[in-house]
């Protein structure tokens, strides 16, 4: 008995796709904003910064557009962005160079956003899902080629490009990320372990001259971590984010009654340490609900990037899958002082409009994946 396929209408296939979307990672996604707007509101409560006494309605308005561009980005069929491959990589190319010119907020000499009068916007933010799309192109288009050397080389390159750019910013943090999202992209594509270690080793000889490079800011942040004596000044906010953590026990000191956030003693705690503000006030529990919650989004991406039909759809859930996992992952670690501190948002969670609307973005996308990992038949 033969299966008969036949052509189908817009209506069919829409209803037929929205079957397969994916509501429990859409559940998680909206618990983690949930905890987030909470979190940002008791950590900027009776502030006397003006513009934080607001972030939480902004953050909230936020989550409306990013919902928003999510359910539009699901309804879009993903495979239209690797035709559009090319295009999507100079335009993240180009905002990059932009924000070196034009920048705004500035840390040294260059700004890291790019101020559109209504918002300011985050380039580097929209650059990590453009080039995840970019960089998924690439490489499935070369999937027969992914054995060489040359060809790992040349996806390097690709992806190096922009992260210089971001280096220049100056964002050493987010300039790994995109470090890190090709190399678990170009792993999954197939490349040979040994042409990654080769790379591997290159890269470490080269610290010496990444070193000489990096600002000054960045050079006593490695050495502080490495020698907490070193600047003793610079230890202050990740030790008020351990005792911040400590105090809340199993179960908190209570919403909107931590101690060191309520009192203002950890810094930057609405983005940066809001880790910290929910342990400190949530306790242990809210803590490990947090980590619970990453740990299922992560699941269900790795679901449904085993599921995609093609080459190209499983790489740009990966990417996304990268992108969260080491981003929760360096900023969980900074709040417990295991590793340096970071200028990287927890995704979904910390205050901030261009991340926040970034990560929706790239569920979206991994939505459209999964709505469309199966042929319709009639």
């Amino acid at each position: 008995m033969t299966t008969l396929r036949q052509a189908y209408t817009p209506e069919q296939y829409s209803r037929a796709g929205w079957r397969h979307f994916d509501y429990v990672l859409l559940l998680v996604t909206l618990s983690l904003m949930v905890i987030g707007l909470l979190m940002i509101n008791s950590a900027t409560f009776n502030s006397q910064d003006a513009d934080l006494a607001g972030a939480a309605r902004r953050q909230a308005l936020y989550a409306l557009v990013g919902l928003a561009i999510l359910l539009l980005t699901t309804s879009i069929d993903y495979r239209i962005w690797q035709n559009m491959r090319h295009g999507l990589y100079v335009i993240a190319v180009l905002f990059l160079i932009a924000t070196l010119y034009f920048g705004t907020g500035q840390i040294g000499n260059v700004g890291r956003w790019l101020d559109l009068t209504a918002f300011p916007v985050q380039p580097s933010e929209l650059a990590k899902v453009l080039l995840i799309l970019a960089l998924a192109g690439f490489l499935s288009a070369r999937s027969d080629q992914i054995t060489r050397f040359r060809t790992v080389l040349t996806s390097l390159a690709y992806i190096g490009v922009p992260a210089f750019l971001i280096f220049s910013q100056p964002n050493l943090s987010t300039a790994v990320v995109f470090i890190f999202i090709w190399l678990v992209m170009v792993i999954t594509a197939g490349a040979r372990p040994r042409h990654l270690v080769a790379l591997g080793s290159a890269v470490v000889l080269s610290l010496p001259a990444i070193w000489l490079v990096m600002r000054d800011y960045q050079r006593d942040r490695i050495l502080s971590y490495l020698d907490p004596r070193y600047n003793p000044g610079a230890k202050y906010n990740l030790d008020q984010a351990l005792i911040s953590i400590g105090s809340g026990g199993w179960l908190g000191q209570g919403y909107s009654s931590g101690s060191q956030s309520q009192l203002h003693f950890l810094k930057v705690r609405h983005t940066d340490f809001i880790f910290s503000v929910t342990a400190e006030e949530l306790g242990f529990v809210g803590a490990i609900l947090v980590l619970v919650l990453f740990a299922i989004l992560l699941y269900r991406l790795i679901r449904i990037a085993d599921k995609a039909r093609d080459p190209y759809g499983q790489l740009v859930v990966v990417g996304v899958a990268a992108m969260i996992f080491f981003q929760a992952a360096i900023n969980i670690a900074m709040n417990l002082n295991l590793g340096l501190v970071a200028g990287l948002p927890l995704p979904f969670v910390s205050y901030g409009g261009s991340s926040l609307i970034t990560m929706l973005l790239a569920i979206g996308l991994a939505q459209s994946v999964i709505m469309r990992h199966k042929k319709i038949e009639f």
